[in-house]
C-alpha cells in the first residue's frame, strides 16, 4: 500500500470514529421508583443523543433495559436472565412524608413530631412495595406506635400519592420520585434522618436484549452530569 492510500486509511478511520452513535429505538421497563426520574431524564437525553426512549409497562414485553431496585435483580440473576455483571447501580433516593394538597402542612422534622403527626392521622398509605414495608416493618416499631397505627394503616398497590389525591388515605410514605408526578398531593418532606433508608436504584441489561449498546448508552448519560439537574429534580442521588 503507498503513502497516499495509508494516509486516505488513516483519515477515514479517524473519521469513522469520530462519528457519532446512530440514533436507535430504546424499550425500557422501569419500577415505580425511577419513573418519574426516567421522564425526567428523557428529553435531554433524546436530544442529546437522537435516541427515541420507550418505556415498556409489561415484564413480558421485551426490552433493552431494566431500571428496578437493587433487591428485584436477584431472582432474575438467579434465573439467568439478567448477567450479574450488566448490573450498574444508578441511583439512590430516600423516604418522603406526603399529604393531599390543600391539607395543613404537619411539622415531621424530627421523630417525635413525625410520631404525633401519625397518631393523630385518621388513615396511613403504605406502598406494598420495599418502601412501605420498610415503614411498617421498622419505621412504626422504632417510634413505638406498630399497634396504634396497624389498623389504621393501608398498603397501596402503586403510587401512594394517588392513593392520597383520591382520598383513599390521609397521609402516606414513598420515595419523592413516586410522590412529586402526582397531581393533587403535596410532599411535605422527608422522614427525619435517624429513620431514613437508603434505596438503592440498579439499571440492568436482559441476557435477550436486542440493543445492549443502546442501553450502555443511556446508562452511561443518566450518570453524567448532563443527567444531574433532572435527577436531582426527584430527589435522586448518583449511586457509587
Amino acid at each position: 500500500m503507498g503513502s497516499r492510500q495509508i494516509y486516505i486509511a488513516v483519515v477515514f478511520a479517524a473519521l469513522v470514529t469520530s462519528l457519532p452513535a446512530q440514533a436507535a429505538d430504546l424499550y425500557v421497563r422501569s419500577s415505580l421508583t425511577f419513573a418519574g426520574a426516567l421522564a425526567a431524564v428523557r428529553p435531554g437525553y433524546e436530544a442529546a443523543k437522537g435516541d427515541t426512549l420507550h418505556t415498556v409497562a409489561s415484564a413480558s414485553d421485551p426490552a433493552d433495559l431494566l431500571i428496578l431496585q437493587r433487591a428485584n435483580f436477584d431472582p432474575l440473576v438467579k434465573d439467568g436472565k439478567v448477567d450479574q455483571a450488566a448490573l450498574t447501580n444508578l441511583a439512590q433516593v430516600k423516604v418522603w412524608f406526603a399529604v393531599k394538597a390543600g391539607a395543613p402542612v404537619p411539622d415531621i422534622s424530627t421523630p417525635d413530631k413525625l410520631k404525633a403527626v401519625l397518631l393523630a392521622a385518621k388513615s396511613i398509605g403504605l406502598s406494598s412495595a420495599a418502601s412501605g414495608q420498610y415503614v411498617s416493618g421498622e419505621v412504626f416499631p422504632k417510634l413505638g406506635i406498630a399497634d396504634e397505627v396497624k389498623a389504621k394503616t393501608k398498603p397501596v398497590t402503586g403510587a401512594v400519592g394517588e392513593a392520597i389525591a383520591r382520598g383513599e388515605v390521609e397521609v402516606g410514605f414513598q420515595q419523592m420520585s413516586e410522590l412529586l408526578p402526582v397531581k393533587g398531593v403535596k410532599v411535605v418532606g422527608r422522614i427525619p434522618e435517624a429513620l431514613q433508608r437508603v434505596t438503592i436504584v440498579t439499571a440492568g441489561e436482559p441476557k435477550d436484549a436486542k440493543s445492549p449498546d443502546v442501553a450502555a448508552r443511556f446508562v452511561a448519560y443518566v450518570r453524567s452530569p448532563a443527567a444531574g439537574a433532572a435527577l436531582k429534580s426527584m430527589d435522586l442521588a448518583l449511586a457509587k
